[in-house]
């Protein structure tokens, strides 16, 4: 419930919503082994952000950052909701060392902070609540927001129902029910070619694939009227994939063009007579089941895998 509660923090139409608990994952065996700060330092929304504050309040995600809520709008305003336990009599000092920043007193009283040279604004609500966003008005809406107040996200029936739908909360979880969102998400999977799978030999496989519909998946975004992505941390991790759809055939039809994807993915792959890569390996570990109107692709990898795909540097 006070997860939930926090959601009224955050836009009520945003593209996509994306919480992290960083306290509950700092207590894994994979997080000990495998993250670190410099996961989110590059991060174009926020991870410049959370530098910064851990310069000037000494709370990063390895320790004082207990929990991260991002949200984003269609035009381009984010809001940023931090829970943790910050040294507040730092960040008058680190302001008044850095150009980049400046404050003022807000007329509600709050003190608003300012990266001038990227119009980023931040405050702290409470002793254990930052909200900040890249618009003023964004951190404006927040201050009147109370603990029972039913506001932003809260507002937004569909999204929060798929939100309450999501199997693994406890971790990492992202959700959009913006259909243009999701279309994005299933061109891009469409369009994608794994490394390995393509190739003269595999060319005309691939082409017969499309003319059968098996890897056309951008067509299913009308039917799907929520995407959420999950991940739950122990000595290894699990990645879902939830799709909630408008009927059952809808989830039938989606659990068939996944189905067709991964197996067409693999006959490639040996077709081609190349070694598979990490993440191709990966694709045994796949399962697409649907339920009723949900469509589930869980992926499990092991501290072994992760170590392999990160010696070929898949990522960088």
């Amino acid at each position: 419930m006070s997860v939930k509660q926090n959601l009224a923090l955050l836009q009520a139409e945003p593209q996509f919503v994306m919480y992290f608990n960083f306290n509950k994952m700092r207590g894994t065996e994979f997080w000990a082994k495998f993250i670190s700060d410099s996961l989110l330092n590059n991060e174009r929304n926020f991870g410049n952000f959370l530098y910064n504050l851990k310069q000037a309040t000494g709370a990063s995600i390895s320790g004082g950052i207990d929990e991260l809520y991002f949200s984003n709008s269609w035009t381009g305003e984010n809001a940023i909701v931090v829970k943790g336990t910050f040294d507040r009599s730092k960040i008058d000092n680190f302001v008044k060392n850095d150009s980049a920043y400046s404050k003022f007193v807000h007329q509600k009283g709050f003190t608003v902070y300012e990266n001038v040279q990227k119009s980023f604004y931040f405050y702290f609500k409470d002793d254990f609540t930052l909200c900040a966003s890249n618009y003023l008005r964004q951190i404006e809406n927040t201050m009147d927001v109370k603990d029972t107040s039913k506001t932003g996200l809260l507002t937004n029936p569909d999204a929060m129902k798929a939100i309450d739908n999501i199997l693994f909360k406890e971790h990492l979880w992202m959700m959009s029910n913006q259909k243009l969102f999701i279309r994005g998400i299933y061109e891009n999977m469409s369009e994608t070619k794994m490394p390995g799978s393509s190739g003269k030999d595999t060319a005309g496989l691939e082409d017969t694939a499309k003319t059968k519909g098996l890897i056309d998946l951008s067509s299913m975004y009308g039917k799907i009227h929520a995407v959420s992505f999950a991940v739950k941390m122990t000595d290894n991790v699990q990645l879902n994939m939830q799709n909630e759809c408008d009927d059952d055939k809808s989830a039938d039809e989606l659990k068939n063009l996944l189905d067709g994807v991964i197996a067409l993915t693999k006959i490639s792959t040996k077709l081609s007579q190349k070694k598979p890569s990490a993440v191709l390996n990966l694709l045994e570990n796949i399962k697409i089941n649907s339920y009723d109107k949900t469509v589930l692709l869980e992926l499990k990898i092991s501290d072994k895998q992760v170590e392999e795909i990160r010696k070929q540097r898949v990522f960088q």
